[in-house]
């Protein structure tokens, strides 16, 4: 997949078209659901697509922000044994079949999960696995308006541009989430560059994040990149994981294409790097 293209483009989809998937398409996402990429390879995972009336009745008052479901031709579902960081590997996974629906022109967005088991009960899904993702999938009606920076002539080391400008939020610089050897040195983005990160740390910051609080800091110190992100009294547990494995994805997925093969290690490297008490540090990796 051109992964560079399909994340500066992708958008959440909630409202849509009501036709139908054609066999084809569904034959295709069935066929990635097996192949996505993990985050945890050890960790079990299992998909299934389903059918707007398997689904919509079901949970339309159980499910979605504020228990509003969205009202889609097809839904994605992750199961996945429990285990540390589990919830994570079901972003970073989940994630990248958006991206690979996007890429055969299919919208989606998540959607809020409070109560797996409910769900499951609800959809009689016989499984001692943890639902850990609901998804919707269908074809973008286009009521919400987006504009598209031309992506081939765009320059990403001009960090006060926006490559996507929607009527939900817009991006913060890379200066303001990126930080030098510790927390509060805004990085330059001619640095960053410097060090042959600045596309990875630009589509990274284009990740979704519940309620679109792009809550994600990255400090960079000798060769180590630290991920920190926000605490917010209005977001889960459950959710804060989901978008710490959808961002870790899109870094890992750029770094991968532009530089080396790198892997994502949960927890602290031993220093503080004076984080304020709203943020905590989640995982760091080799640059």
């Amino acid at each position: 997949m051109e992964y560079k293209d399909l994340i500066a483009r992708m958008k959440s989809v909630r409202n849509y078209k009501k036709d139908a998937l054609s066999s084809e398409i569904i034959q295709k996402l069935r066929d990635y659901l097996s192949q996505s990429k993990r985050l945890i390879k050890d960790i079990e995972i299992e998909a299934m697509l389903k059918n707007r009336d398997e689904v919509y009745d079901k949970l339309k008052n159980i499910a979605g922000y504020n228990d509003t479901m969205l009202d889609a031709p097809h839904y994605l579902i992750f199961l996945s044994e429990e285990s540390d960081h589990y919830i994570e590997n079901t972003g970073y996974a989940a994630e990248d079949v958006r991206l690979k629906a996007y890429e055969l022109g299919v919208g989606s967005c998540w959607i809020t999960v409070n109560d797996g088991e409910l769900i499951k009960e609800r959809l009689s899904i016989k499984s001692d696995k943890k639902l850990t993702a609901l998804i919707s999938l269908g074809f973008d009606d286009n009521k919400n308006k987006v504009i598209y920076e031309n992506v081939s002539e765009y320059n990403p080391s001009k960090a006060d541009v926006s490559i996507v400008e929607d009527n939900v939020s817009e991006r913060l610089r890379i200066s303001d989430v990126v930080y030098m050897k510790k927390w509060g040195e805004n990085a330059d983005p001619d640095e960053v560059a410097n060090l042959g990160l600045l596309e990875a740390f630009f589509y990274a910051r284009l990740a979704p994040s519940t309620k679109n609080r792009q809550p994600w800091r990255f400090i960079y110190d000798d060769g180590t990149v630290i991920l920190a992100l926000r605490k917010d009294q209005n977001v889960n547990e459950y959710e804060e994981k989901i978008d710490t494995g959808i961002v870790m994805l899109y870094y890992e997925l750029i770094v991968d294409n532009t530089l080396f093969n790198m892997d994502w290690k949960f927890g602290k490297t031993g220093k503080e790097y004076e984080i304020p008490s709203d943020y905590h540090i989640v995982a760091y990796c080799m640059s």
